[in-house]
């Protein structure tokens, strides 16, 4: 027989999946306000995923759609940050998948473009470096990132 809090927690996790997808990992850290036991919790986490209010497929093709369109990130920093969450390598390997190579590059040089041109003195070494320490942190691919600044920079 669940507890009240256990119900609590039930109703509260509902509504807030209900609104915008969640992983695991962000569920049984919202449940950290109720009193509840580990067992409970990982029943509370079981049931939302058999109800499908948690679904790692659903969440990891939501969140690579708003990080690449939104945030404009690259597939490096986007799988990582999916790691963090828990997400399964199989769900975030599909998700991943599903970037269209021209969405991707398009995203990319845009990027890089508008960091170029925001630049001061975009012909020294310095600001070469800057633009290439900048693409990298937004999750880009080396190699990627390596041809877009020797087209930049002639």
């Amino acid at each position: 027989m669940p507890t009240e809090e256990y119900k609590k927690a039930y109703i509260f996790l509902s509504n807030k999946c209900s609104k915008k997808e969640i992983s695991s990992i962000e569920a049984l850290k919202a449940c950290s306000k109720f009193k509840l036991k580990i067992v409970e919790k990982n029943n509370l986490i079981n049931e939302l995923k058999k109800r499908n209010f948690i679904n790692h497929e659903r969440f990891s093709n939501a969140f690579v759609h708003d990080r690449l369109n939104f945030y404009r990130w690259g597939k490096n920093k986007i799988i990582h940050h999916l790691k963090q969450k828990g997400i399964e390598e199989f769900h975030i390997d599909k998700a991943i998948e599903s970037i269209s190579d021209e969405l991707y590059y398009k995203v990319f040089s845009e990027e890089a473009i508008k960091k170029y041109q925001s630049m001061k003195t975009p012909t020294d070494f310095q600001s070469k470096q800057k633009l290439m320490k900048f693409l990298y942190q937004k999750g880009f691919e080396s190699e990627l990132v390596f041809n877009e600044v020797e087209k930049l920079f002639p």
